[in-house]
């Protein structure tokens, strides 16, 4: 039997995951291509993290209420500032790490792994909604 998560210990591990797939990007990004390409994967990792955690305290850690309507707003908003910061984020990336883009984007892109691999260790229980097909 696999793990039972929910909400914000979800949230939280998709955050751990990407912060440990930015830590073996930018050591090993580090490791093979230098210093410069390291700090441009670090940045592009936190690209994935900041926004991601932004987006659980929005919708978790604040969360007061059982009201259908504010969850739903905190989760809008949470969203839309997600993406607000992604967005700002990646126009310091570009602005920052032009020559170092590659190793920024590849991260990034490791870093949104986290959520499909956080799922797949969580598993299906498709025990019971499999049973009348």
């Amino acid at each position: 039997m696999r793990t039972q998560l929910r909400g914000a210990a979800i949230a939280r591990a998709v955050c751990l995951v990407q912060l440990g797939i930015l830590i073996v990007a930018a050591a090993t990004t580090g490791a093979i291509w230098g210093r410069q390409q390291a700090i441009a994967a670090l940045y592009g990792g936190l690209v994935a993290v900041i926004p991601t955690a932004y987006f659980a305290y929005r919708v978790f850690a604040r969360r007061r209420t059982q009201d259908p309507g504010q969850m739903l707003g905190a989760f809008y908003l949470g969203e839309f500032g997600k993406l607000g910061l992604t967005a700002v984020m990646f126009w310091l990336g570009v602005g920052l790490f032009a020559k170092q883009f590659l190793a920024l984007m590849v991260t990034y892109a490791a870093c949104l792994l986290a959520y499909w691999l956080v799922l797949a260790w969580l598993g299906f229980d498709w025990t019971d909604e499999t049973k009348e097909f």
